[in-house]
């Protein structure tokens, strides 16, 4: 069987890749040995957020409680709300599945693996010939080195337990671990968090780790600072955890110390492709690998692991296959958020790189009760922090703690991206009252 465009990955980029390909005119196969939509659906953003707006409404209850609700009758089912996402992701791959479908674009649901530089074999036997392949199998969770690993659970098996722990220790501090630590203590678990250093949220703006440490510190997550498992054993229905100062026992542990690309079934030594010692493919800024007709995207190159990077980097890749004069996608501002509880969201520079790139820069901060909190007895606030190049005046980095930060940043990431300045934003009368409404306000 020949195509055109064989697509090896069903998650968002190579879905998004598969599609516009077949829209051009090409004739396209895509091989997804699970479900479609990837990570980002099926173990990752979509289920995450589902959860953290279940963990929310804890806070929410209180909040009811101090506009004079009685909430006395609460309870929550686990099994329910596993159920529930379920049944929606199973709608959501249905909706991939017909997108491709609509599209002309021939489904294998198996793994491709490589014959040769041109051969895809599918379940190990099925021959796919094609012109041009695309790698965009995503990506998997790290596994924790120590003895005892294997009783750990990762964040692809945290959606689906059949029971909540009543207590569990996360080991990692980047954003699936603060996700999932805001998920587990906003549904009732004490909740731990250990890491190797002394610092959480590591490649964001210094202020916004440290106020999100306290924040979710005072919402009764603990943290275990510079401490990592040495050995964890099982005992009865518990696990003992061994560091290197301290025992303590959990209900479970989890491991959440990052992605590594997967590419375990992909046979790649069968090819030019050549990768990473930490298993990236390695690509041109066209997505090319060393061999011309074999392109990676995504979590398999680590450039930016989110699905929108991905999806933009299918369309990029997609619509230069036909074209002499080739475009780089950018990847500058690109906005990203945290859904811990509070949430965390940013566009543009932190501080220490704007030090680094600008020779003067400003700086602009807001701390304060949301009016939403205002008649309760609560200490979250939202932290503003915005960063501007004293030379031209330009907004080069936009930080946000606090409820909503995902949705309020997506828009002020435009004003970023497009190199507006820090008078544009003053002009801009604000909506009032509301929290975002300060970003338009703010002194230095």
């Amino acid at each position: 069987m020949y195509f055109d465009l064989f697509v090896i990955g069903g998650g968002s980029g190579g879905v998004r890749a598969a599609r516009i390909a077949s829209s051009l005119g090409l004739k396209v196969g895509l091989a997804e040995g699970k479900d479609l939509g990837g990570t980002c659906v099926n173990r990752g953003c979509i289920p995450k957020k589902l959860y953290s707006y279940a963990a929310h409404f804890q806070d929410d209850v209180e909040i009811m409680k101090s506009f004079g609700w009685k909430t006395e009758k609460k309870s929550f089912n686990w099994s329910k709300l596993v159920l529930a996402k379920k049944k929606e992701l199973q709608r959501l791959n249905g909706i991939y599945r017909n997108l491709l479908i609509n599209s002309g674009v021939k489904i294998f649901n198996s793994w491709g693996s490589f014959g040769d530089n041109n051969k895809i074999l599918l379940n190990k036997k099925k021959i796919i010939n094609s012109k041009y392949i695309l790698i965009a199998a995503g990506g998997k969770p790290k596994l924790l080195e120590c003895e005892g690993a294997e009783y750990c659970i990762d964040s692809d098996s945290a959606f689906d337990l059949k029971v909540l722990p009543k207590k569990i220790l996360i080991v990692g501090a980047g954003y699936i671990a603060l996700e999932f630590a805001s998920i587990f203590n906003g549904l009732g678990v004490d909740t731990t968090v250990c890491l190797r250093s002394n610092v959480i949220l590591r490649g964001f703006d210094s202020e916004i780790s440290e106020f999100l440490y306290k924040s979710m510190e005072e919402k009764g997550i603990k943290f275990l600072f510079n401490e990592i498992p040495k050995r964890i054993s099982k005992t009865k229905n518990k696990f003992l955890v061994e560091f290197k100062n301290q025992k303590q026992e959990f209900g479970l542990v989890m491991s959440a110390i990052g992605r590594a690309p997967f590419i375990d079934n992909l046979n790649i030594k069968n090819t030019k492709v050549k990768i990473t010692k930490s298993g990236d493919i390695i690509v041109n800024d066209y997505y090319e690998t060393h061999h011309k007709n074999i392109f990676a995207i995504g979590d398999v190159i680590n450039r930016v692991q989110l699905t929108p990077v991905a999806i933009a980097e299918a369309m990029n890749l997609v619509n230069n296959l036909k074209k002499r004069k080739k475009k780089k996608l950018n990847y500058n501002n690109i906005p990203t958020a945290v859904f811990s509880n509070p949430n965390v969201a940013t566009v543009g520079l932190s501080e220490n790189e704007a030090r680094l790139k600008f020779k003067k820069i400003k700086i602009f901060k807001s701390t304060f009760k949301p009016l939403k909190l205002s008649l309760g007895n609560f200490k979250e606030k939202v932290f503003i922090k915005m960063i501007v190049d004293s030379k031209t005046d330009k907004v080069i980095g936009l930080h946000y703690i606090g409820e909503d930060a995902a949705e309020i940043i997506q828009g002020f990431s435009v004003a970023v991206l497009k190199g507006l300045k820090k008078s544009d934003f003053d002009q801009t009368i604000g909506i009032h009252p509301s929290s975002a409404e300060e970003i338009v306000t703010l002194k230095q």
